[in-house]
């Protein structure tokens, strides 16, 4: 059975009950309500003004499914956990899938696949021609996008933020999988912290592409991406956990 984290939109007034025992019954002003199962979550994400009844959070520490609540910054500020089933976590996936004699096969092509995401994702943020989808052409429309609106050309700007984002990388990854052993090199040439910070270049364009030329005219680089990374603190971290969800959901489908 394949288990999915549920992430409900932030700035939304949700309500949470429990329906039947078996399911979050999810419903919000003007929204069609939905039922999830609890046979079927991973995890919660949600906003922290979301309403709970009590019933449905205690079902869901009950049936191992932890819960986060985010501020409106998007920054965690409580979990709620109840007895975990090791099978449900990251952690034991990647320990399972990178054991796997067919590893080197099946996780570039999942990466590949979500790099495509990202891509196109931010050829459509900057309204560029999603044909652009090879990673060096849609690096360098996308570039050529940045200094045809910033007047300048956008690759330092990039590095600094490329640097600013490895830490939010490496804290995403230290919360969510909790293991040391599986960050850095868990194989020969693989560097999970790397890997997550290298699809978050995609976020990174199209954080530049959403602010306004003024404000990236600051030429303190290094300031300006740390205040650019640290106002987008809450996006940039739930692409983290979109993300790692997704591998979650992709190894979960291969080895269980």
């Amino acid at each position: 059975m394949s288990l999915r984290p549920l992430y409900l939109e932030p700035g939304i007034a949700w309500q949470v009950k429990l329906d039947a025992g078996v399911a979050l019954h999810v419903a919000a002003p003007g929204r069609t309500r939905v039922l999830v199962p609890l046979s079927r979550l991973a995890r919660v994400v949600c906003d922290a003004r979301a309403s709970w009844e009590t019933g449905a959070l205690l079902a869901c520490l009950a049936a191992g499914v932890p819960v986060t609540f985010h501020d409106a910054r998007g920054s965690a500020v409580a979990w709620c956990f109840g007895p975990r089933r090791r099978e449900t976590t990251l952690a034991s996936l990647l320990r399972l899938g990178l054991d796997h004699p067919e590893w080197p096969e099946r996780y570039p092509l999942w990466r590949a696949a979500v790099a495509r995401r990202e891509i196109e994702a931010a050829l459509n943020t900057a309204r560029l021609p999603a044909r652009a989808c090879d990673g060096a052409a849609a690096r360098a429309a996308l570039c050529n996008h940045h200094r045809e609106r910033l007047g300048r050309p956008a690759g330092a700007l990039l590095r600094a933020l490329q640097q600013a984002t490895a830490g939010l990388a490496a804290e995403a990854l230290e919360h969510i999988v909790c293991d040391p052993q599986l960050l850095a090199y868990p194989r020969p040439g693989l560097n999970l912290v790397a890997e997550l910070a290298g699809l978050l270049e995609w976020r990174i364009h199209r954080l530049i592409a959403r602010t306004p030329a003024a404000r990236l005219a600051d030429t303190r680089l290094g300031r300006l991406a740390a205040a650019l990374v640290e106002s987008n603190d809450g996006p940039l971290h739930r692409a983290c956990g979109e993300i790692l969800g997704d591998l979650e959901f992709n190894l979960r489908e291969w080895l269980l």
